[in-house]
């Protein structure tokens, strides 16, 4: 990651310098394991809050590739679930002083498919959430893609899923959504 010191004018004509970070785009996956009883998650430490947190599995993009195979990528990479039954959820900015996006994936019916393969500066634990429980982690103030996750499932319960199995887990999400 690297920070540069831009000058920039603003509306008033200030003139001001601004830290920008620069770096690769994120993808992260949303997935809920079959009859959306689950949420996958990973538990990793991090260290800006100085304690383990449960996350969406994901990562950088790598050269060249697109968000929803880097999504599916971290998702087994992370975790070892995969997934035919995926949805693009878009994007959001990463920070106010970032051109770097943050791409999400809803991924429907995720199973154990393979071993996970993390890089030398991971690990961590691969945790399954009650998805009656998702919301009131969302809004818990412990998860680092909080807003990511709720911004896509509100763009994905807007949608029109090209199959069936999608079809039933928007239903699934906007049922979440609505719950007192």
């Amino acid at each position: 990651m690297t920070i540069n010191r831009d000058t920039y004018e603003e509306p008033d004509g200030a003139v001001t310098d601004w830290d920008v970070i620069a770096g690769r785009d994120s993808a992260a996956t949303l997935a809920f394991t079959p009859a959306a009883s689950h949420v996958v998650l990973f538990e990793q430490f991090r260290v800006g809050p100085g304690k383990a947190l449960l996350e969406l599995p994901g990562g950088y993009l790598n050269s060249n590739e697109q968000p929803a195979d880097a999504a599916l990528r971290e998702l087994r990479e992370e975790t070892g679930y995969h997934s035919e039954s995926a949805f693009y959820a878009g994007s959001e900015w990463w920070a106010a002083n970032s051109p770097r996006r943050k791409h999400l994936l809803i991924v429907a019916n995720a199973a154990e498919a393979s071993e996970t393969a993390w890089d030398d500066s991971e690990s961590g634990h691969v945790r399954l959430l009650p998805v009656g429980e998702l919301m009131d982690f969302l809004v818990s103030g412990e998860l680092t893609d909080a807003g990511l996750a709720c911004r896509g499932m509100a763009a994905f319960a807007r949608s029109t899923p090209e199959t069936q199995v999608l079809a039933d887990l928007r239903d699934c999400v906007r049922k979440l959504l609505t719950a007192p």
